[in-house]
């Protein structure tokens, strides 16, 4: 069977347009697996909030500055309850997040979940940002919403150069999941040699 695709005069045979619908629906799910899987989404609904909030949403620093200016704070938490720091890393605007920690923004604050910044990144590769955490005095062994610390969120999800990072400031690998797992038994359970070698250097047994 032969399908007339009008557009630039072209025939696809019915295989071939099955062929893009499964490539279509595969890179949206991949997409959407991943942000799942990086513990950082965006609310499914997005409701008008104040000027700040939509400065960050926005990633306008403008206007984020002439929020601060007529006096809105920078630790204002949206109609969900996420402060704007975690807004914009909802809205993947990392330029605000940078804007809002060099001025000043609360890092010690949790979202509604319990979630901090941090274990929050662990499982991306925003490695600059969790690094720009750190230096501000992020704690890297403050526990999240699941109860367990960065660097078993980083092992988990494989990211060798976030657990790198939090190694390098200290993190306790020693450190243990609800199940009382550490983060190089996680590592060895997905037989990621890189994190489980890198854990062994520093002294993790």
């Amino acid at each position: 069977m032969i399908v007339r695709y009008e557009r630039g005069g072209s025939d696809l045979t019915s295989k071939q347009i099955l062929g893009f619908m499964l490539l279509a629906i595969l890179l949206v799910f991949g997409a959407v697996t991943n942000a799942a899987a990086s513990g950082i989404q965006q609310p499914t609904v997005v409701a008008p909030d104040t000027p700040l909030i939509e400065a960050v949403r926005d990633g306008d620093i403008e206007a984020l500055n002439a929020a601060l200016v007529r006096g809105e704070s920078l630790d204002s938490r949206d109609k969900l309850g996420s402060p704007a720091l975690f807004v914009a890393l909802q809205f993947n605007q990392p330029d605000v997040f940078r804007f809002l920690l060099e001025n000043g923004a609360r890092i010690k604050a949790k979202d509604r979940a319990g979630d901090t910044l941090l274990t929050l990144l662990a499982g991306t590769k925003l490695v600059h940002l969790s690094a720009a955490l750190l230096e501000a005095g992020a704690d890297p062994d403050r526990l999240g919403a699941s109860r367990e610390p960065a660097i078993i969120i980083a092992a988990r999800a494989g990211q060798a150069e976030m657990v790198r990072l939090l190694l390098d400031w200290d993190a306790d690998y020693e450190a243990t999941d609800l199940t009382g797992r550490t983060a190089l038994a996680i590592a060895e359970q997905r037989r990621d040699r890189v994190i489980a070698n890198m854990l062994r250097e520093e002294g993790a047994y």
